[in-house]
């Protein structure tokens, strides 16, 4: 795991010791060693800070050229099959020096090309420059668990990565200006992280399962996608079990490449089905040495899964570990917070993560394995009822359909109908629908000049629920989830590897028939099905999983109000011109006299006003 940064231009435009603060920003990615390659005219700069996980000798050092001197590379992340990779590149001739896996995937890349990509399993932002084509490639894992980012001047033959925006910016050749329609993407659709934009103008990412290559001699960029979820493939096994045997096997194989690590490993433990499975699952893998488990409690007991901990802890036999997140201390924090993350974040449950990846590093595990995915590819929301129940009903099973409302709503009651039903409409009467809703408390002025967001382009699905699991993949959900998770860990050096987004575990899950995930009102069916006897059976069963989510409606009313309300009576908040005071009034109060309903809305308003100011205000 490590920082990477990267500049092609006149070497007269950046010196090297600014090149080098740069990097440095970014000592938290890697405080084990620091790396730096400059092409013999300078006008190429390449740079890492290391975190050290596989062979941590000095062997490993980024950033890391060939024999012939030709290729130069910087690598974040880890390639989980390198062991497999390395023994095949072995017969073709490749000879190593060391036992990483840059190592690796440099030679993966002089074998194969931009096909490499598709050699990989792992997590992983790296680029390499080759010296004889004077032509950059660099690429960005298939979900986007690691970050790259990069600002482009065509005119005057500039390009600078990195893996945070901070080091893109200390470079002195991009002001932090404010990219206003993904400002207003992020107030009016809850989106962010979503394709190239950020929040900065100018300075965009590259996109989950995307590759670029950048020409230096003629100042070109180009951009592609190398891999997707197929919408058309189709898995039909003979029976439930079938499904179940196969589904465990995957899963099992995806956490033993992850348990590849020259540092001490352990896991992060929710008390939810997804962690839950994978604490259990690296016990029996580690037959009988003991794994340490991180997980954060809250004192309210409608929020707090510690009996769910609990029971896990005794089931596995682990070493569990707790942090009780103080709300009080959040204001302190959320700078740093801010800082470490970049962007503004939809939720204060991000806090309680950042408690958990702290306790990590006091407790000496450098590396975690999470639950993080399991709800986007195995259907853990219950929203997702609808695009299924429409499934159903597009495919004349009324029958089933009829089977399944019903139970919905024996166990769930009335008050999700109006949402599951609206669920059944066309996508070309539902998207309609919401445009004609004006996003609350945008002022008129700025949404007419910032609010034509086009939609992004996707594939186009046959099976309504398989659409739904696309868009929370690839959108709505986990962009945000896999930024919130690598820059809270590595705040602290910590890596987590994610299980659930092995690319084969996937891709498996994304073809099979949608009742394998949703059956009656119960989530997660398959899961449920291949884990009995390796979890407990109340964890199994469990329908009311809350996670690291903390009771953000009480925290706000009660040790947060104070610092809220200064935020949002400040002149400074009231100014931005993106909200209309008046309406933020009114939420706040109607919120304070007990519509929980706000709070939601509340947060992403002051954490956007945090974030301006500490990146615009204070000129980082």
């Amino acid at each position: 795991m490590c920082g990477i940064v990267g500049y092609i231009g006149k070497a007269s435009l950046l010196g090297e010791s600014v090149f080098i603060q740069m990097r440095d920003l970014m000592v938290h990615r890697g405080p084990d060693d620091a790396g730096f390659w400059q092409s013999t005219d300078g006008s190429v700069k390449l740079g890492s800070r290391r975190l050290a996980i596989l062979d941590i000798s000095l062997a490993g050092r980024q950033p890391m050229v060939d024999e012939t001197n030709s290729l130069a590379i910087v690598h974040n992340g880890e390639i989980y099959n390198y062991v497999e990779l390395r023994a095949k590149l072995a017969q073709h001739g490749y000879h190593f020096r060391s036992n990483s896996d840059t190592e690796v995937l440099l030679a993966a890349y002089k074998e194969w090309g931009s096909d490499c990509l598709n050699h990989l399993n792992g997590m992983f932002a790296f680029a390499i420059w080759d010296e004889k084509h004077q032509e950059l490639f660099a690429a960005r894992d298939r979900f986007g668990e690691k970050p790259f980012y990069y600002y482009h001047d065509s005119e005057c033959h500039l390009f600078l990565f990195a893996s945070e925006i901070k080091a893109l910016l200390a470079s002195g050749l991009i002001s932090p200006q404010p990219n206003y329609k993904a400002i207003y993407r992020y107030l009016a659709h809850h989106e962010i992280d979503v394709g190239t934009d950020t929040l900065f103008e100018g300075i965009l990412a590259l996109p989950p399962a995307h590759a670029l290559t950048y020409s230096r001699a003629q100042g070109k960029l180009k951009v592609w996608r190398y891999w997707d979820l197929d919408p058309y493939k189709e898995i039909r096994l003979s029976n439930d079990t079938a499904y179940a045997e196969r589904f465990l096997e995957l899963l099992t194989d995806a956490i033993r490449i992850r348990l590849r690590s020259d540092v001490p490993i352990g896991s992060s433990l929710s008390g939810g089905l997804d962690s839950s499975t994978i604490v259990c699952l690296i016990a029996k893998e580690l037959r009988g040495g003991i794994q340490k488990t991180f997980s954060a409690r809250f004192h309210d007991p409608h929020y707090d899964e510690g009996k769910h901990i609990q029971k896990v802890i005794e089931w596995a036999n682990v070493e569990g570990h707790m942090v009780y997140p103080d709300p009080a201390r959040l204001p302190e924090e959320i700078e740093a917070l801010t800082w470490h993350q970049e962007q503004p974040f939809f939720s204060s449950s991000i806090y309680a993560q950042w408690n958990v990846m702290r306790l990590a590093k006091e407790q000496g595990v450098t590396v975690l394995l999470d639950g993080q995915g399991g709800d986007e590819t195995l259907a853990g929301y219950h929203f997702y009822f609808g695009p299924y129940f429409r499934e159903l009903l597009l495919n004349l099973r009324w029958g089933a359909l009829a089977r399944n409302i019903y139970r919905y709503v024996c166990e769930q009651g009335l008050g999700n109908l109006p949402f599951i039903f609206f669920a059944f409409l066309p996508e070309a009467l539902r998207h309609p629908f919401r445009k004609r809703v004006r996003p609350l408390a945008i002022p008129l002025e700025f949404e007419r000049q910032w609010g034509d967001v086009r939609e992004l382009p996707y594939p186009k699905f046959k099976r309504a629920l398989q659409e739904a699991l696309y868009q929370t993949l690839t959108r709505t959900m986990l962009p945000a989830l896999l930024r919130y998770a690598d820059r809270n860990s590595m705040a602290f050096s910590r890596e987590v590897r994610l299980p659930f987004l092995d690319h084969r575990l996937v891709e498996f899950l994304f073809a099979i028939p949608a009742d394998q995930k949703l059956r009656g009102t119960t989530t997660k069916f398959i899961l449920r099905n291949a884990i009995k006897g390796i979890v407990p059976e109340e964890i199994r069963l469990r329908k009311d999983k809350l996670g690291f989510a903390p009771p953000e409606p009480l925290w706000l009313r009660g040790p947060l109000r104070a610092w809220i309300d200064e935020i949002l009576r400040s002149s400074r908040f009231r100014q931005r011109g993106w909200l209309d005071p008046k309406v933020v009034d009114r939420v706040w109060q109607e919120f304070l006299a007990g519509r929980d309903a706000w709070h939601s809305l509340i947060w992403r308003w002051v954490s956007l006003e945090v974030w301006t100011q500490v990146f615009l205000d204070k000129r980082l």
